[in-house]
């Protein structure tokens, strides 16, 4: 199978990116503005550009070079190569240390020695489950658009990381998701279960599956202990305290916890950052103000958004901590969807074309331009 973009470099692998989406954000709100009121039509309409978007997103990432995205060359050394030396599929399980569920995937696409074989079924694994979710957090976009709210997630400036690079903890998030709007309808059985899942594709998902049944459990406890909370965790931070500062996580014998300890060079910046605060912190503001407490599904998201953002706080003082931003990031579009569909239920489309805009721009264009 060919490599996508093979002589392309990173830059413009993210500027394609950017302007495909870009091209999708106002073709689709273009397309969906027309069909507003012809409610079977817009739905059909709705879901099939999404579906070509979520395809390209497995092509665009299930063919990259391997140059492309840092663990995609890590991966590519430590298990596909190690796998391809099995002789069998079973014996790829005593060679590989890793998770199991990514260590089955690597048992059935190794024996192919074509390693896009591998890309491309992580990208159709992540993909299928992005698109999933957003189906069904959107009641099959009887509550607004999939379309937009699944571009409003991919315009987040961390989005092409789960595509690229991250692709345990990418599949892992995948399954996040789906919980997390289980957990939402309170049908805890099937949450726990996309728990068990994530947690055997990659083990720092026990934070997550933590932060979603301390939130169900303590469903009573008021927001302004939340608040209360995220204050503090900053201040802590800021003063240097951390993950890393509890010594006993870093020996439980887990590989990815290791890391809280790590003392080593990088050229990752570590240390207190303001700006990534001060990010979550603008959002947090813009929730508090326009979320609705009487909905539990309002509630239970910004309660999430800010446990896994005290989650990220703690872990300034470690390398790439915004693999942990990440949890939080995410949640993002989902309380602006929610925020607008609640406040705007007649122009939603509308203002959640605006939204989307005003977040691409401010994702790829003010924060993270693609420069040559």
């Amino acid at each position: 199978m060919f490599e996508f973009l093979e002589d392309f470099g990173l830059k413009e692998y993210f500027l394609t990116h950017k302007i495909v989406l870009a091209s999708y954000i106002l073709f689709g709100s273009f397309i969906l503005k027309l069909l507003i009121g012809r409610v079977e039509k817009f739905k059909r309409n709705d879901r099939n550009i999404l579906i070509t978007y979520v395809i390209f997103l497995m092509l665009f990432a299930g063919t990259r070079a391997k140059n492309i995205g840092v663990d995609t060359g890590n991966y590519y050394l430590y298990f596909f190569i190690p796998a391809t030396r099995a002789g069998n599929i079973f014996d790829v399980f005593t060679i590989l240390n890793t998770d199991f569920l990514f260590e089955l995937i690597i048992s059935l696409t190794a024996w192919t020695n074509n390693y896009n074989i591998v890309l491309l079924t992580i990208a159709i694994v992540l993909n299928v489950l992005l698109y999933k979710f957003v189906r069904e957090f959107t009641d099959y976009g009887n509550r607004g658009s999939s379309l937009l709210l699944f571009l409003t997630i991919a315009s987040g400036f961390s989005f092409i990381n789960l595509e690229i690079n991250i692709m345990r903890n990418a599949l892992a998030i995948g399954f996040i998701f789906l919980s997390i709007n289980y957990a939402i309808k309170e049908n805890y059985y099937k949450c726990a279960l996309l728990l068990i899942t994530a947690l055997l594709f990659h083990r720092t998902s026990i934070i997550l599956a933590v932060i979603i049944f301390a939130i169900v459990f303590a469903k009573k406890v008021p927001l302004k202990y939340y608040y209360a909370f995220y204050l503090l965790a900053i201040l802590l931070s800021a003063v240097g305290f951390g993950f890393h500062s509890i010594s006993f996580l870093a020996e439980l014998g887990n590989e990815d916890l290791s890391n809280l300890s790590y003392e080593g060079e990088t050229n990752y910046r570590i240390g207190f950052r303001l700006d990534f605060v001060m990010f979550n912190t603008f959002f947090l503001i813009l929730f508090a103000k326009f979320t609705n407490l009487n909905s539990y599904r309002e509630s239970f998201l910004i309660k999430y958004f800010i446990l896994s953002s005290v989650v990220f706080f703690f872990n300034f003082y470690i390398p790439f901590s915004d693999r942990f931003g990440l949890f939080s990031w995410l949640i993002i579009p989902l309380l602006l969807f929610d925020i607008v569909n609640k406040k705007f239920p007649k122009k939603k489309i509308f203002i959640n074309t605006l939204v989307l805009i005003s977040f691409y721009i401010l994702n790829n264009i003010i924060l993270f331009p693609t420069k040559f």
